[in-house]
């Protein structure tokens, strides 16, 4: 007998529909195993997707899986997923793999409160920009290349202009063989002060492999990780916003409300609801 489970798409951290980043979300995952939820994800081929083990109001049991790993922790599955359950009409709490993390509603944008981010200490300014394909001096000097972890591990590295985040490329082979050194170079987010627009205050782009080397269109622990960088090197009360996934052609928007607290928000759109049957 097939088993069938309710399943919604969303893009999330988009400002209209067919932008951002996509989530899957299976509610009533509770029966399945680690290997089936690992073969569902790679199946789907998002950069992750999400599986609802227990749900009650306001609150939630959820564990997120990319296409070749499951993460304790990821900010687009963590609005998305609280979206889906909640429509955007009440605040919930998701169980997960970091522990419980809070999605309030505000004005049609969810923010999460982020864990907490630990520092990882600074990294090479020349290796930096050779993984990105660029020369040290493309690297900005006002802000350091550093190492943080909120779920996955990111190596932040700011340059000095958009043009110069336009031609940042991940060199895989200099990733995979920092990676096996131990390196924080899991996730490698690129960091421009320039924006695309007026609307914005920074440009990012964010590098990862999972079943092969990725762009990702927006990264809510990136985000996270830079929301606690913003705050140590500039300061607390700032609200700012990020535009991520341009040059994919999936632009996304992302606030950031620092402050004791640190918040990331974005909004949901739905897309598609249907069933996954195994």
């Amino acid at each position: 007998m097939s088993r069938k489970y309710l399943t919604t798409i969303v893009d999330v951290f988009a400002e209209t529909k067919l932008a951002g980043n996509q989530l899957a979300v299976v509610r009533g995952a509770a029966d399945l195993s680690s290997e089936e939820m690992q073969a569902i994800a790679l199946e789907t081929n998002f950069s992750e997707t999400t599986f609802v083990l227990s749900e009650e109001p306001g609150r939630a049991r959820v564990r997120i899986f990319t296409p070749t790993w499951e993460l304790p922790f990821a900010g687009h599955p963590t609005i998305g997923t609280a979206w889906v359950l909640s429509r955007g009409e009440t605040d919930i709490t998701l169980e997960l793999g970091v522990g419980p993390v809070d999605v309030e509603y505000r004005d049609g944008v969810g923010w999460l409160t982020s864990p907490e981010v630990q520092e990882h200490g600074s990294f090479d300014v020349g290796k930096a920009a050779e993984l990105i394909g660029l020369e040290a001096s493309e690297l900005s000097s006002d802000l350091p290349v550093e190492c943080l972890e909120v779920g996955p591990r990111f190596v932040i590295i700011p340059v000095a202009n958009l043009d110069a985040l336009k031609r940042a490329k991940l060199n895989g082979d200099l990733h995979t063989s920092l990676l096996a050194q131990g390196e924080c170079t899991q996730c490698v987010f690129v960091v421009s002060a320039e924006p695309y627009d007026d609307e914005a205050h920074y440009a990012t782009r964010m590098f990862f492999e999972s079943n092969g080397f990725r762009e990702d269109p927006a990264t809510g622990s990136a985000n996270c990780a830079f929301a606690h960088y913003l705050r140590k090197h500039l300061g607390t009360g700032l609200q700012i916003v990020v535009d991520q996934g341009v040059e994919m052609g999936r632009p996304s928007r992302i606030y950031l409300d620092i402050d004791a607290a640190l918040k990331v928000g974005g909004k949901v759109q739905a897309v598609f609801q249907g069933e996954l049957e195994l």
